[in-house]
């Protein structure tokens, strides 16, 4: 796990109890470095909707184990293929 998304998920957990993947992304997505940033999905262009990978999966089980709070990815946001 990347030192510098580690370190902000610390900071918001903070403020942040609850479980929307969404909100999460958007943070790290704002206080990344580019390199970083380009691991994560786009939504998909047509649909605005989003998908996860691998990538985002395993920031969602680090999530959990530290903090025991299981981030989802609503229904309402995902694209279905």
């Amino acid at each position: 796990m990347n030192e510098k998304i580690v370190e902000l998920l610390e900071d918001l957990f903070e403020y942040y109890k609850d479980d929307n993947w969404l909100i999460v992304k958007k943070f790290l997505l704002k206080y990344l470095h580019p390199d970083i940033r380009k691991k994560f999905t786009t939504r998909h262009n047509k649909t605005k909707k989003h998908t996860l990978n691998d990538f985002e999966e395993k920031i969602i089980e680090y999530y959990y184990i530290r903090f025991d709070i299981r981030l989802k990815l609503y229904e309402k946001d995902k694209h279905k293929e």
